[in-house]
């Protein structure tokens, strides 16, 4: 999947960004507050209508690609009384109409949709769900099922990169992960690894059946890694019998890494949260599918100087996924050219995302970077009145 353009408006909450366009590589900066992680969390929103979730009195109109063809999609849920403001689109029993609905693929309507009824391929359906879109409830149809794939290869770092915890291990046991870990390996061993590229295992999974199965790929996340942490010089992944006894599971892989002159391997749980965030960005690049539209907010959290230099270096290398990323760090924004900043900004609840060459910036990247630092519109954000 990519994103081409996108506008998205809360009515209940009164707040709204006009159409954005997207490229492959796309930074938003801006002011603290101006709406960038708002623009992500519509995108993970969209995800959850497309997966038949019920948003107050949100409307939005994208256009995105999957496999070359081009779809429109838009639509609006009717505005409900606010019980509570955080939440109330959270509640699974708060549920809001459709309004109205419209699909259309490489121009052709498919879905043209109103409080009354659902027209799909010219004709009228049963009576289904007022409260989910037809694109969640006919996913199984030939002309959706690839908007339904699409959505899915949506990703937002939100397996929680810094948590090597055994708190954070006991959640996925919880969750009889690591008890499937067995059945994984034994079917990915005869599958490709474009299969587990368009799985959506948890990344760490990936990494641990790319460990097993693709070493060719893994040795090249291996050395990325170690190219930032030069005191590594070996990365595993196993399974740890002693560490899940408590779990009464020991199928899960866990990160080890050798570092020069220690004699024992560290254990993931040892392992500091940079390093381990830092191993899972760039596996995410590798074992991700192609189209895969990469979300991540505040990308310098966790990652030290040294980190970010050669993680955002994969990012511009990589043409065949879409990222959407938010920074405050100069060293990001400087390093990545002005072409792929959208610089955003509010008026009260409308938010704006903006091209640099909206804003006439220097041709060099430093020049560029310098001019947009001391912005009215980057150093404020929001306008008032």
């Amino acid at each position: 999947m990519k994103i081409n353009q996108l506008s998205y408006y809360d009515h209940q909450r009164e707040w709204c960004f006009e159409p954005i366009q997207f490229s492959d590589l796309n930074l938003l900066v801006g002011a603290s507050g101006v709406g960038k992680t708002q623009i992500l969390e519509s995108i993970i929103n969209l995800q959850k209508i497309a997966n038949g979730k019920s948003f107050n009195g949100v409307s939005w109109n994208i256009e995105f690609t999957v496999d070359t063809n081009l779809y429109n999609w838009h639509g609006e849920f009717e505005t409900g009384k606010l019980v509570n403001l955080i939440l109330d689109n959270q509640n699974e029993k708060n549920q809001f109409k459709i309004i109205n609905e419209f699909l259309s693929v490489n121009g052709k309507t498919i879905i043209q949709r109103n409080a009354q009824e659902i027209n799909f391929r010219d004709q009228i359906l049963p009576k289904l769900s007022s409260f989910q879109s037809v694109v969640a409830i006919l996913s199984e149809e030939e002309d959706i099922a690839p908007i339904k794939y699409g959505f899915s290869q949506i990703k937002e770092n939100s397996e929680d990169y810094g948590s090597n915890s055994m708190i954070f291990l006991s959640f996925f046991a919880n969750k009889k992960i690591f008890d499937h870990y067995s059945l994984l390996r034994d079917k990915y061993s005869s599958l490709t690894l474009e299969d587990i590229q368009k799985s959506n295992l948890l990344n760490q999974i990936k990494l641990g059946l790319a460990y097993e199965y693709f070493p060719e790929i893994f040795d090249k996340i291996k050395k990325h890694f170690m190219e930032i942490f030069v005191q590594v010089e070996d990365i595993k992944l196993e399974q740890d019998e002693e560490l899940f006894k408590f779990l009464n599971s020991k199928n899960y892989p866990l990160v080890k890494i050798k570092e020069k002159d220690v004699n024992n391997w560290i254990n993931q749980i040892q392992i500091s949260s940079g390093m381990y965030k830092t191993l899972m960005y760039i596996s995410e690049l590798y074992l991700s599918a192609e189209e895969t539209v990469i979300l991540i907010d505040e990308f310098e959290n966790s990652l030290g100087v040294n980190c970010i230099d050669i993680v955002t270096e994969l990012l511009l290398e990589n043409k065949k996924l879409q990222f959407i990323i938010t920074s405050h760090h100069p060293y990001i924004i400087n390093n990545i050219g002005m072409e792929h900043w959208k610089i955003v900004t509010r008026r009260g609840g409308i938010v704006k995302a903006r091209d640099a060459k909206e804003f006439n910036l220097g041709k060099s990247r430093h020049q560029a970077f310098m001019q947009l630092i001391n912005l009215d519109a980057y150093k404020e954000g929001i306008a008032v009145g």
